[in-house]
Order: C-alpha cells, then sequence, then structure tokens
C-alpha cells in the first residue's frame, strides 16, 4: 500500500500532498505534532496522545478546537483507509498559512496534516546488543515538554552520532544534568530502583514513558523521578530508553563506557516484556474499532 497522507480534509498520496511555502510552519516552525501506532489493527494510547497534541496546541496559543473539529474520527478513516494492520499515524497542526513576519495575524486557518504509514520495527540485532549511544551538550529552547515541530538541535545532535558509530544521543546541560535522548525518554536502574529525569519543562513528558512506568510498577519495581548527573549514569546498573517507535530498548555503551557488562539487562527485558503483554491488551476506547 502506498503511504496515504491527509491535508486539510482530505485524503490522497503522500507524493500528492502539497503545503504552501508560506505556511508557518515550514517557514518557522510554528506548529506541533504527535506519533500515533497501531498493534494489530489497534491505535495505541490514542486518548493520551490526543490529550498531549491539545496541551502542546494550547502551550504555543494555536488555536484549533479539538472539540469542534475532533481529529479521531479522521485518524480512525485514514487507518481504514490505509490497510496497514501495524502502522505509524504522524499527525501535525501548524498555525497556518500567511505572508512571512514574526507576528502571526489572527485568524489563521491552522493547517491539519497527516501520514499513515507502516510502523517501523527495531532490527533484532539492535534490540539484542543495546544502543551505543554518546552524551551532548543540550543546546535546545526551554520548553521540551512541548511537542513541538522545530526540532533542529535534535536532528543536529542524531546527526552528530549517526557520523560517530552511535545510535543516538543524550543531551546534558551544562552542569552536567542528564536530561534524555534525541527522540526518548532515558531511564537508569540503580540499586534495584528505576529513575527517570524530573518530567519539568525541560524534558518531553513521554506517553510511552508513562506507560511503561507503569508497567514497570505492575511487575514489582519503584520508579522515581530523580535528577542525576553522567557519572551517575556511568554507574548505572542498567539503562534503557523509550518512546513510541522503540518500545523499549537497551543502552548498553555511553561514551565508549560500557553499561554494567555491555548487555541488554534483565531489568530491561521485563519491562520490555511487560510492555509488549500490555500493549496486546491496552487500548483507548477509540480503539475497539479495529482496523480492516
Amino acid at each position: 500500500m502506498t503511504a496515504l497522507a491527509y491535508l486539510n480534509g482530505s485524503f490522497c498520496d503522500v507524493s500528492q500532498a502539497m503545503v504552501s511555502i508560506e505556511d508557518r510552519g515550514f517557514q518557522f516552525g510554528d506548529g506541533v505534532y504527535e506519533v500515533i501506532v497501531t498493534y494489530n489493527g489497534r491505535p495505541f494510547l490514542m486518548d493520551e496522545h490526543l490529550a498531549r497534541l491539545r496541551r502542546s496546541l494550547q502551550a504555543i496559543d494555536l488555536d484549533y478546537d479539538l472539540d469542534a473539529r475532533p481529529l479521531l474520527p479522521v485518524i480512525l478513516e485514514g487507518l481504514q483507509r490505509s490497510g496497514l494492520s501495524e502502522a505509524m499515524v504522524y499527525v501535525q497542526i501548524t498555525r497556518g498559512v500567511a505572508p512571512r513576519h514574526h507576528l502571526a495575524p489572527e485568524g489563521l486557518e491552522p493547517t491539519v496534516v497527516m501520514t499513515f504509514k507502516p510502523r517501523p520495527v527495531l532490527p533484532d540485532d539492535l534490540r539484542l546488543r543495546g544502543a551505543n549511544v554518546m552524551t551532548v551538550r543540550d543546546e535546545r529552547w526551554a520548553l521540551c515538554s512541548v511537542k513541538a515541530i522545530t526540532l533542529l538541535p535534535n536532528v543536529l545532535a542524531r546527526n552528530r552520532a549517526h557520523r560517530r558509530g552511535f545510535d543516538d544521543a543524550i543531551f546534558v546541560t551544562d552542569t552536567g544534568e542528564v536530561r534524555e535522548l534525541t527522540s526518548a525518554n532515558l531511564f537508569v536502574v540503580k540499586d534495584g530502583v528505576i529513575l527517570t529525569p524530573p518530567r519539568t519543562e525541560s524534558v518531553l513528558h513521554g506517553i510511552t514513558q508513562n506507560f511503561i512506568m507503569k508497567c514497570a510498577a505492575g511487575i514489582g519495581f519503584a520508579v522515581k523521578e530523580h535528577a542525576f548527573d553522567v557519572d551517575f549514569l556511568y554507574g548505572a546498573a542498567e539503562v534503557f530508553m523509550s518512546s513510541t517507535n522503540v518500545e523499549v530498548l537497551g543502552i548498553t555503551r555511553i561514551d565508549e563506557r560500557p553499561i554494567a557488562e555491555g548487555q541488554v539487562g534483565q531489568v530491561t527485558r521485563r519491562i520490555h516484556d511487560e510492555f509488549r503483554r500490555r500493549c496486546a491488551a491496552t487500548s483507548s476506547p477509540a480503539a475497539d474499532r479495529t482496523v480492516a
């Protein structure tokens, strides 16, 4: 099936979806987004993703009424049209089209874009060996809790890591405090406790991250939000990341240093097993409608 797109009320092939060069998303990165996946035709954590999208819209004062113009029916229709059972749905809303000026005119019509593509699956060898990552200086804007489309620092860090032979990068502040990866949240295991950096405005409040915290607690692991530095990270018993696309992925090397013995740890494996078990049975109310 050719990848499907939705643009301002119409479905079409991705190659036919065109947005104005004066769209503020293109000109200024003035927009927000969400990524939703399906398992066996069922959207995963749909309500949580749409709730975060609402928060992001409010955070940048983007006037799109999700109650008057709900996206859920569009997403479900797009999934049905795509015929994809294992899909990745990308949703982006920008402030709309206007002559290029920092000051946005009143009354702009937001641009709504979606794509429906096969869900990416991590290579088995990467999941088995775990990720090899590097640390980088956090040069992003202060409101990382807003899922904005302005991702240039993340893109630059990820590409820099790739060029140096790493799978990803971890953002670290000038004071040494660890934040998150370029597109994933971070967890460490230390003394039998699972820690994740405090969910302030400086990190994305991950939907998958929150789900994993519930998974961990459900199988008997204490989970705490706690600040830590790079040295603490190097000394962790286990380190892993989470996101919509990677689910749970162990990190076995950081800055060329092996974590524990350079193997994906048992806690990481147990949490991923629990994640997979729960995601097979967990869906939003809308997900009761399966995709043909």
